[in-house]
């Protein structure tokens, strides 16, 4: 199978079951984890025989910190939002990344590359800023944070499937931004339900 097709259906998995943000937490960490399996089948079948980059290098690194942020935010929102669409959204975020991070971290290794185990600074301060909120607003701030970051985070995936070298590295890439594309949706539609005028 080739790894357009790959991609295509670890989005679809994960479509599919974020369609509505009212999915249990079951059905989530099923999809989450079929989605892991996926992508590991994918990419041990991917060729590392390449160098890596220091685009590949670069893309790793912000990937992994775009998945440890929404690993920990989809947390911190799961356990203190005030709305059902902040919370399962949250949850949504942490499984799918925790997913993610996890095919990240066995091709890192497999590629004997190192990346971050932290967030970073930016992707900390924004979500010090998020958490600094109290109530609703709170939820607000998740919801348009997410829509900006998710579209940051878009164009870091697409910039290296047209500009990597290493192509285990761009079939990451590949398989992980449908899954992205499908949160912007989600946090799209939690701008609407939570009635948020969209940043411009």
């Amino acid at each position: 199978m080739t790894r357009q097709k790959m991609a295509a259906t670890a989005g679809l998995a994960v479509g599919l079951a974020t369609a509505s943000l009212g999915i249990s937490a079951i059905a989530v960490t099923a999809v989450a984890s079929a989605s892991t399996r996926t992508a590991n089948a994918s990419l041990a079948g991917s060729s590392t025989a390449r160098p890596v980059s220091s685009q590949d290098r670069t893309f790793m690194d912000h990937a992994s910190q775009i998945n440890l942020a929404e690993i920990a935010l989809g947390r911190y929102m799961q356990a203190h939002a005030t709305t059902t669409t902040a919370r399962n959204l949250g949850g949504i975020y942490a499984r799918d990344h925790i997913a993610a991070q996890a095919s990240l971290r066995a091709l890192a290794s497999r590629l004997h590359v190192t990346v971050p185990t932290r967030p970073g600074t930016r992707l900390e301060s924004a979500m010090t800023s998020v958490e600094a909120k109290e109530g609703r607003n709170r939820d607000v701030a998740f919801v348009r944070a997410s829509v900006s970051g998710h579209k940051t985070a878009i164009a870091i995936f697409r910039k290296e499937e047209s500009a990597g070298s290493n192509p285990a590295v761009k079939t990451y890439a590949d398989i992980y931004l449908p899954m992205l594309r499908t949160h912007l949706r989600l946090a799209e539609d939690a701008e609407s339900a939570l009635r948020v005028a969209p940043a411009r």
